[in-house]
């Protein structure tokens, strides 16, 4: 299976997105696609779902391929049970057996499989429609963003399934561990140009330097060229007279070229007064009626903390943060804010802006300008830093790309010069650059920062503590955020030891292997008893007797049908430590 680009372009209103691309990725390629916000990432994946056509070009794929496709905001009916939603893709040629697509359920959160998305939120629905996805059969997977919204856990068990995934793959995400360990192609979009690469993530960056380097020379070149060619178009007018026709011709082709340079994206916070206590919280507590999220908990924030704040989807992590900028209160306990607090929230939600009013005038109602450790820069200056260019800051919101607003809502907050930033899920939707930006800023900000996110290399470059939200209560570590997952994975796997697991450097239990085969079995019968039982009941009108000993009989085999599903998760997640 060939998916072929062929010279193909690609315009959004007046944003030339691809300017005559050409590349092929074939089903053995897991590749990871990267570029600024705004460059068409997404864009790049609904053309090949022919959601979107190009200008010019041809989009070759082999015939009769299957691809399937998350996007960044699914969309799904709100009255249809979860598990009935992502079974429809079930086919005779591809059929998707029930207790699969439970298992897929069960890793990604979900346990109630007769839930309705009416209630769902925006991250709920990721994660159904990643479920979807892998569940459905497909020749390529197209993935945006797939590990947004997924905790730690489910992260790890995406990674693994992905690495084993036997078919094609190209993804947008911003998570740099994920990229270098499950793709091994790279897709840069780049001022309307792509570039593959036949490269992890670490091997790209090296080869990216490479090009970038040969491009100055190139450029460097062409522009004393250039100059040269200016310098004898304006002599006098004896002198045109003997221009060469060629040459003219020459000097107006070297006219068009547009040089693109790489800017420095540096941006160093202002020191502001922060006196001796910043925040602090002694014995408190929260929970949501019988719901406990965090008790007796005590910190106090000093100016160099930058801490990471880890825990499950629910935990109550955002709630923390509404209860240090005072939108929230505790239950039990105290909290105490310095009197010179100017906090910098980054929500994870993004801002409802006027689609219509303009970037710049965006940045500006917060203020016109900002005093750093360079000096005050405008309004303008800052969002030149962040990628904004001069014609994209005139443009109007709604010509921007999601990521794009969400870079915008940061500027936003930055523009406010805070002593304290809380940011929530801040890389999500980002794209690489702009978070390496992010993390030069965190890097030279004076101030302490909370930080909530699920990005592993993010949190393992810039924090200097975590704090865990495990067994009802926050607990500190001096670790990295990639040591403590290493510390819970050995405390698993000494759990499995002392309950009778044999170690995992051994082969996977002949014992375990046929009862595994044997559940997969059983579960095939007992769904396709519950389906001809179910048959039965529905033909049965009058004969009330038989009728509640036929529902008695489903009843059983369904109880049955649950508890082989539940032993097969759990012969499932041994294996995984065997193979892991």
């Amino acid at each position: 299976m060939v998916i072929h680009f062929d010279d193909v372009s690609f315009k959004y209103i007046d944003r030339l997105l691809l300017d005559h691309a050409s590349f092929s990725v074939t089903e053995e390629d897991k590749v990871g696609i990267i570029g600024v916000n705004g460059t068409g990432k997404t864009t790049l994946l609904k053309l090949l779902l022919g959601l979107e056509k190009p200008i010019s070009g041809a989009i070759i794929q082999s015939g009769g391929m299957i691809l399937n496709y998350l996007p960044q905001a699914p969309e799904f009916e709100e009255d249809v049970p979860i598990l009935k939603l992502i079974m429809k893709n079930s086919t005779k040629e591809h059929p998707i057996l029930e207790y699969e697509a439970k298992s897929i359920l069960s890793k990604l959160g979900f346990h109630e499989y007769e839930a309705t998305t009416r209630h769902f939120s925006g991250g709920q629905k990721k994660r159904l429609a990643l479920a979807e996805v892998l569940v459905s059969y497909s020749d390529f997977l197209l993935l945006d963003e797939p590990t947004n919204h997924l905790d730690n856990e489910m992260i790890l068990w995406l990674e693994k399934y992905l690495i084993k995934f036997r078919r094609g793959l190209l993804m947008v995400t911003h998570d740099r561990y994920f990229l270098q360990r499950v793709c091994n192609k790279m897709l840069e979009l780049d001022y309307g140009k792509t570039y593959l690469y036949d490269a992890n993530y670490e091997k790209f960056l090296e080869l990216k330097a490479v090009r970038l380097e040969n491009e100055k020379k190139e450029q460097l070149k062409l522009k004393s060229i250039l100059k040269t060619e200016a310098e004898w178009m304006h002599r006098g007018v004896e002198a045109r007279r003997t221009k060469s026709k060629s040459r003219i011709e020459r000097f107006e082709k070297l006219s068009q070229i547009t040089f693109h340079e790489a800017k420095d994206m540096a941006f160093s916070s202002k020191d502001t007064y922060l006196g001796k206590t910043i925040i602090e919280m002694k014995h408190g507590s929260k929970a949501y009626g019988d719901m406990k999220l965090f008790s007796d908990v005590s910190f106090s924030l000093k100016r160099s903390d930058v801490i990471g704040i880890v825990g499950d989807n629910g935990a109550g992590k955002t709630t923390l943060f509404k209860i240090l900028m005072q939108e929230e209160t505790l239950d039990e306990g105290e909290l105490i804010l310095g009197e010179t607090l100017k906090i910098g929230y980054f929500s994870q939600i993004l801002d409802c802006i006027d689609p219509e009013i303009r970037v710049i005038d965006y940045i500006k109602e917060e203020q016109s300008y900002i005093e750093t450790l360079d000096g005050t820069i405008s309004a303008s200056e800052l969002l030149e830093r962040f990628l904004f260019t001069s014609e994209l800051q005139y443009s109007k919101v709604k010509m921007l790309s999601g990521g794009e607003k969400r870079r915008l809502q940061l500027v936003r907050v930055l523009m406010r010069n805070p002593n304290v930033l809380l940011l929530d899920e801040p890389t999500n939707d980002l794209d690489i650059y702009t978070i390496e930006i992010l993390e030069d800023y965190i890097e030279s900000f004076k101030g302490p920062i909370l930080i909530v996110s699920h990005d592993r290399y993010f949190l393992d470059k810039i924090c200097n503590q975590l704090l865990v939200y495990e067994h009802g209560t926050i607990c500190p570590y001096l670790l990295s955020f990639s040591e403590f997952l290493n510390q819970v994975q050995k405390e698993k796997n000494t759990m499995s030891i002392t309950k009778g697991a044999r170690p995992k450097e051994n082969k996977f239990p002949a014992k375990l292997r046929n009862e595994q085969a044997r559940l997969e079995k059983d579960i095939q019968d007992y769904e396709e008893k519950v389906k001809e039982i179910t048959n039965q009941i529905a033909s049965i009108t009058t004969d009330y007797v038989q009728l509640m000993e036929k529902e008695k009989i489903k009843k059983e085999i369904e109880q049955k049908l649950d508890e082989a599903i539940t032993r097969l998760l759990e012969i499932e997640e041994i294996k995984e430590q065997y193979l892991s």
